[in-house]
């Protein structure tokens, strides 16, 4: 791919192992710090000083005071992935995807839309070559976008859980219920204003229909 730029990633979670993966299968050029490998090597800043784009998969909570305490490395171009921090000192690109234990392949990663603040510079000057699909959001929208964001994730997995371990009570193999989950998904997927059926849907027009008492 067209691009000469160098990345640095701060980090040794899941996500700090899907960028260096997904960076180096594209034959970029990546240098790495953690706090975990910080006793056998050199400081952030030199470790990292030829980088030109730092990418920090930190906590949240972690990325502004890790900054303020390395100020040396705003000389690079600073990113956060949160979907959720507002940063005064690093971009803020969200990678619109859930990262597990297994890494993917290089075209899924491919895939992952770009959820950029609307404020930031151009993605193009900093990923160059990547084919992602690109999305702005404001500032203001985060916390909202956020949270649909744990919703899609951790919400739908609860209650995919809850409908599983519910078929079992009931002496069902949970397996059965794996076409079920995946046509639901798919259908809501395809047509996002797709109408409920059933009881949900019966129950919505009882509540329509009751006619409100005046005091």
């Amino acid at each position: 791919m067209n691009n000469e730029l160098q990345y640095g990633v701060i980090g040794n979670g899941r996500l700090a192992r899907h960028l260096v993966y997904w960076f180096r299968s594209k034959g970029l050029q990546v240098l790495t710090w953690s706090r975990a490998a910080a006793g056998r090597g050199a400081s952030v800043e030199a470790d990292l000083a030829a980088a030109d784009v730092i990418l920090l998969a930190i906590s949240d909570d972690a990325i502004d005071d890790f900054i303020m305490t390395h100020p040396e490395l705003q000389a690079a171009a600073l990113v956060h992935c949160s979907g959720a921090l507002v940063s005064k000192y690093a971009v803020g690109i969200h990678l619109l995807q859930t990262f597990g234990d297994v890494l993917m392949t290089p075209a899924d990663y491919d895939r992952i839309p770009f959820v950029v603040e609307s404020e930031a510079a151009a993605i193009l000057e900093l990923f160059p070559g990547f084919p992602n699909p690109v999305a702005r959001i404001k500032k203001s929208d985060k916390p909202y976008y956020h949270a649909l964001c744990v919703l899609a994730c951790s919400g739908t997995q609860m209650l995919w859980q809850k409908i599983q371990t519910g078929f079992e009570a009931c002496g069902l193999d949970p397996a059965i219920a794996a076409p079920l989950l995946r046509q639901s998904a798919e259908a809501v997927l395809i047509d996002p204003a797709l109408t409920l059926t059933g009881p949900f849907l019966s129950r919505r027009h009882s509540d329509d229909q009751v006619t409100p008492q005046r005091a």
